[in-house]
């Protein structure tokens, strides 16, 4: 599950980026210091392994670094991106829209996560979406065979042009 969060989490900051190897446009959005806001759901989950989830959630903003080379069209690939998935797939790309799927990524211990996110630039400055992915395969729970299906409801705010040294 902690590969699965990872995935929700780099699928956040990629989210922030843009590529493809087809000629569609990077997001509309300035470099520098963003501040992330998530709001996450658990369906699926046994009531023992939903109280672990719920007390995992990040209970404050996070911050990120987008970086000039983020926005380079060969970050949005699994190995851009450093998941062992599939494929990722760009739906949909313009300077304000972002719709990605993504099939078959390694979860860890013998899950998989299949995704879709869909990112809307409000202004240069301001990020939202949300992200659907579910997780089958070899839960370290009892699933009772069902999956398990995360949603993830965000958004990004622009802090400044300037990151904190060392920060990602």
């Amino acid at each position: 599950m902690r590969k699965g969060i990872a995935l929700g989490v780099t699928a956040l900051m990629a989210s922030l980026a843009f590529a493809t190897e087809q000629k569609l446009e990077p997001l509309n959005l300035k470099t520098g210091l963003w501040q992330s806001t998530t709001k996450w759901k658990y369906t699926g989950l046994p009531p023992q392994m939903a109280q672990i989830a719920e007390a995992a959630k990040p209970t404050r903003p996070a911050k990120l670094c987008l970086k000039p080379e983020d926005l380079n069209p060969d970050k949005w690939t699994t190995k851009g991106l450093g998941l062992n998935c599939s494929s990722i797939t760009v739906l949909k790309s313009t300077g304000t829209d972002l719709e990605v799927g993504a099939k078959g990524c390694d979860a860890g211990n013998g899950m998989t996560a299949d995704g879709h996110g869909e990112f809307h630039v409000l202004d240069s400055e301001h990020v939202t979406g949300s992200i659907d992915a579910t997780f089958t395969g070899n839960m370290p729970f009892p699933t009772n065979g069902s999956a398990v299906h995360m949603h993830i409801d965000y958004t990004h705010k622009w802090l400044g042009g300037t990151c904190p040294a060392g920060m990602r």
